[in-house]
């Protein structure tokens, strides 16, 4: 039986605001990086083995990065989901089960695809099947991320303290090891705005050691164009 996530009351979005962000500054840069590489993969020359092994390495990079997303997750965020609403994360990680089969499944076909010989004569057919194939994996993700941002997130906020969640949230930040914290951050700034990065940066203060801090604004500099740098470090005091 299909369980049903609660429904966002009517003040959710009014509370969500006043609340740290749980969901969206990920979330963004997720969605961004599954475009940019569903763009990738239908423009790729099948014959280029240049053009597939950077298509095989950035897949590859992405789905390690949904896997960690998903882990943390259900690491720090389920399980407060789950005290106070009985079940409540089990739909939850029932996708991420599904999520993982169909990810297995895509890295799977690429790596049939390399394994055959560049004059192969259905391998055009092949890539185009990989290529279907992802972006149906991208509209059940959607969907998937869609539900934690409009029934999840408010549903945390209506039963949890928001020191409950900024709890949760510093300790997900925390168990990041350095490299993966730095490519969420990558991630994060090809998509976020200066709200979503100014209360990223707040709560990562609390949970990351300060020369962490200095390199994720180091790469926040090179990234952002002039004015976003700017206003970003207005709304986080430094000069």
């Amino acid at each position: 039986m299909e369980k049903k996530v609660m429904d966002k009351p009517k003040d959710a979005l009014t509370a969500v605001k006043e609340q740290p962000e749980t969901y969206t500054p990920i979330h963004k840069g997720l969605r961004s990086r599954l475009f940019k590489t569903s763009i990738q993969a239908g423009k790729m020359d099948c014959t280029d083995e240049a053009a597939l092994s950077e298509l095989y390495d950035e897949f590859n990079s992405l789905v390690a990065s949904i896997r960690l997303h998903h882990a943390m997750e259900e690491n720090f965020i389920h399980p407060l989901l789950a005290d106070r609403v009985p079940g409540g994360a089990e739909k939850l990680e029932e996708d991420h089960h599904v999520v993982d089969h169909l990810l297995d499944n895509l890295v799977a076909h690429l790596d049939r695809i390399r394994s055959k010989p560049t004059k192969f004569e259905k391998r055009r057919e092949l890539t185009l099947e990989f290529y279907l194939a992802f972006n149906r994996f991208i509209a059940f993700f959607l969907n998937h991320i869609d539900v934690e941002e409009e029934h999840i997130r408010p549903t945390l906020w209506r039963l949890c303290t928001a020191e409950e969640v900024t709890a949760a949230v510093t300790k997900l930040l925390a168990s990041q090891k350095p490299e993966e914290g730095f490519q969420n951050m990558a991630m994060m700034l090809s998509a976020a705005n200066t709200d979503d990065l100014a209360g990223l940066i707040t709560h990562a203060k609390a949970a990351l050691p300060p020369e962490a801090i200095q390199a994720g604004l180091q790469l926040a500099e090179s990234v952002l164009s002039a004015r976003d740098w700017a206003a970003l470090k207005s709304r986080i005091g430094i000069k």
